[in-house]
């Protein structure tokens, strides 16, 4: 419950991850009150890193969590690498796995629950579903829902579709399955309908603003002035392509400077100018 951050990963000038900067990053997340991270997942460039790679970083995570939740991300296409994955994960200590439906083919409904249930039944950890159609062009359905939901690995679901029917779809869905939304703008709507909190690529520059907000929404006192500032803070985000605009709004708060690995390309010098200015103005 509260808010995840969907961390970016750093890169050392050579292109690996970047373990002191990892370090620091999750301290500051701890001290500005997240309860938790995710671990290679879209934020944090997830389908460019190689399987070791997201191995280390959960390790990493885990090494220097303090009292942070640790999710992994698993957003792959194999079976087999997202059992691999599953493995690491439990080995290194995480908490729960996150995981997105494969990506690449257009599967069939029965492709995407055998998929699941392989990572359901092999997996030591709580499993929280990534419906994210905008980048799988798969979305999570009822009827995939129906076929999972009884699996006592099942934990919950991330919406990060943007929509508002879809998000109140799963909250209204079943009551032990915890909701977490990862668009920030219907962060209190989310918790009006009983959802768990956010999991938000945003947090990783405004995660001060959106702790305050689940505070006050826990302590029953109004929140919209709060959801106002962070939809200025989304808005003003998406105009720059993500994970380039946190990784450089970091720079700018202080963290040293850190490269997107391809395809991703970093901010141009016109869209750097156009971000301080913004960030400036929040």
């Amino acid at each position: 419950m509260g808010v995840h951050v969907a961390s970016i990963t750093p890169f050392t000038a050579e292109g690996a991850p970047d373990a002191p900067y990892f370090a620091r990053l999750l301290a500051h997340f701890e001290a500005q009150g997240a309860q938790g991270v995710v671990v290679a997942g879209s934020t944090g460039e997830g389908p460019s890193l190689s399987a070791p790679e997201k191995a280390q970083l959960y390790e990493l995570a885990v090494h220097a969590r303090g009292n942070l939740q640790i999710i992994a991300g698993v957003l792959v296409c194999s079976v087999d690498e997202a059992l691999y994955l599953a493995r690491q994960a439990h080995r290194t200590g995480c908490h729960a796995l996150m995981v997105a439906p494969p990506f690449y083919y257009s599967a069939t409904l029965e492709g995407l629950i055998a998929f699941y249930r392989a990572v359901l039944d092999a997996s030591r950890l709580p499993v929280i579903l990534y419906n994210i159609p905008q980048r799988t062009r798969h979305k999570l359905t009822p009827r995939l829902l129906d076929a999972l939901l009884e699996h006592p690995n099942l934990h919950g679901v991330k919406d990060s579709s943007g929509s508002v029917r879809s998000l109140r779809q799963f909250l209204n869905y079943a009551p032990r399955l915890r909701v977490w939304v990862g668009e920030e703008k219907l962060f209190t709507q989310c918790l009006q309908g009983g959802g768990a909190g956010a999991i938000s690529g945003l947090a990783n520059v405004f995660l001060a603003r959106m702790v305050r907000l689940w505070e006050a929404f826990q302590r029953g006192e109004a929140c919209e002035g709060l959801q106002t500032l962070i939809d200025a803070a989304a808005d003003a985000f998406d105009n720059f392509p993500a994970p380039a605009n946190f990784k450089h709004a970091l720079s700018l708060a202080g963290f040293p400077e850190t490269h997107v690995r391809p395809p991703l390309t970093d901010l141009s010098a016109s869209q750097r100018q156009a971000l301080e200015r913004a960030w400036h103005a929040l």
